[in-house]
């Protein structure tokens, strides 16, 4: 997808922040890439840098610069991992409330499906096959 597109898709059902926040950088990338041993798609590069125009209660964010004050991706891997069943292939970044994320898979990528992690049973699940469809579905999904 392109920048556009994805933002066609956010501007229906986000509201804009009151400011704009710094997107990611190229080290921000690289260290989470560094970090995790993989390669995030295109697709979800452009919907995260979005993310710094947009509100989306629960993300998590990437860009280590002034951004909107919730948590980094990495920071909240951790903290599973610590302190839950967390599976280490599956990479957070939407909490959408209870313990429940949508995540990406290390092994899968850059080509990862979107997963949904229920944190009552500890379980990861496909929730859409690739993240085109899910940043496609999100409307459904927010006004579900």
């Amino acid at each position: 997808m392109t920048h556009d597109e994805v933002e066609a898709i956010l501007s229906q059902v986000l509201d804009k922040e009151w400011e704009v926040f710094e997107p990611p950088s190229r080290q921000d990338w690289e260290a989470l890439e560094y970090k995790f041993n993989c390669k995030f798609s295109e697709d979800f590069k452009i919907f995260i840098t979005l993310m710094s125009k947009y509100v989306l209660p629960g993300i998590l964010n990437v860009s280590t610069g002034e951004n909107n004050g919730n948590d980094l991706i990495e920071f909240v891997y951790d903290y599973e991992i610590k302190n839950g069943k967390w599976d280490a292939n599956f990479i957070p970044f939407l909490e959408v409330g209870n313990g429940d994320y949508f995540c990406l898979s290390v092994k899968e990528s850059p080509k990862s499906p979107v997963y949904y992690y229920y944190s009552d049973d500890s379980d990861f699940e496909e929730y859409n096959k690739t993240i085109e469809e899910w940043v496609k579905n999100l409307p459904q999904f927010l006004n579900g």
